[in-house]
């Protein structure tokens, strides 16, 4: 009878632990309303109909659970189970992802999509050392400059303070060796710095200073690809494996087509984005082919100063060796 009892009791214990809910609250910059948030949303509501309502995601948007550098020590102590984010937020888990950011080296989605095919791999295999396991992955859109007054080659922009992540220090150090005058804030103070004329400039994408409303204050927008965003949705490790095992690979299916459908659906928005500034006023600075030099060179010159660490170099090597075997191919 002692034995039936305890075999009983396991089975309960058991049924329990598979039937358990996990609520996973998942922190993003991305407003209510934008593709990206859609696109959470909808996986959300995805995995709760795969799931019968065991798995739920509640979504922090905006940034009210605060920058992203705060949202990676809230994964980590627990507060928050999940992310999407940019490349600047997975840069303090992981900084070999910055080898992917490197100022004026891709110039097409074309190179981006052949580069992260080869090198994704090693990147998720070092988010789930360091406890965390990937999504899905996208991009953001192109970074350009936007200000108060025209930026045409780097040296309009020294008269101007310019925006920087707060979080990246090696960043904010780069661009003060070259003489520019940089404010390291949280990209959630923007707003409000450009309202107090803190700062006069800063770095995004089209589709984020639409979706922020940032291009009001700052309506020139140099038409430059500085560096193509990417970004992707993380899950905190010990989250993801209190999933039941049968449900993992339906969800990491839904999860990962939910991402290709947001990248292709972004890089169309941009075009849109820019069309509607444009209709409210943003004015568009066109370069030469020698502005374009002279940013790739300036850019170029800071490179030394960015690859500041034996893995990020290493990184760096291999996905410069990627753009140029896509360049060859590609001539």
């Amino acid at each position: 009878m002692r034995k039936i009892i305890v075999v009983l009791l396991a089975v309960i214990l058991v049924a329990g632990a598979l039937s358990a809910k996990v609520a996973i609250k998942l922190a993003t910059l991305a407003p209510e309303g934008s593709a990206w948030y859609d696109t959470i949303k909808n996986m959300g509501d995805e995995w709760k109909k795969a799931t019968n309502g065991e798995v739920t995601i509640k979504i922090y948007p905006g940034g009210v659970a605060g920058d992203e550098t705060d949202v990676v020590r809230k994964m980590r102590v627990g507060q928050l189970q999940a992310a999407a984010m940019t490349s600047v937020g997975m840069g303090d888990i992981i900084p070999e992802i910055q080898a992917l950011q490197m100022p004026m080296m891709i110039q097409s989605y074309e190179e981006l999509d052949y580069i992260m095919d080869k090198i994704k791999p090693k990147l998720e295999a070092r988010l789930e050392e360091k406890g965390f396991k990937v999504l899905n992955w996208g991009d953001v859109g192109w970074v350009k400059f936007f200000a108060q007054k025209p930026v045409k080659v780097p040296e309009d922009l020294k008269g101007q303070a310019m925006f920087v992540w707060g979080g990246d220090t090696n960043v904010v150090a780069a661009w003060k060796d070259a003489g520019f005058k940089v404010v390291p804030l949280a990209a959630t103070d923007i707003m409000t710095s450009l309202q107090t004329k803190m700062i006069n400039a800063f770095s995004t994408t089209p589709l984020a200073a639409a979706s922020f409303q940032w291009f009001g204050l700052a309506k020139n927008m140099t038409d430059i690809k500085w560096a193509c965003l990417i970004g992707g949705t993380l899950m905190e490790k010990k989250t993801w494996e209190k999933i039941p095992a049968d449900k993992r690979d339906e969800l990491d299916k839904i999860a990962k087509t939910s991402g290709q459908k947001q990248k292709k659906e972004i890089r169309e928005l941009e075009i849109k984005a820019t069309d509607v500034m444009v209709k409210n006023g943003l004015n568009i600075v066109k370069l030469t082919a020698e502005d374009n030099r002279v940013w790739t060179e300036k850019a170029k010159g800071a490179y030394p100063r960015l690859l500041n660490s034996p893995e990020l170099k290493a990184m760096y090597e291999e996905v410069d060796g990627c753009h140029e075997e896509y360049l060859k191919k590609n001539k």
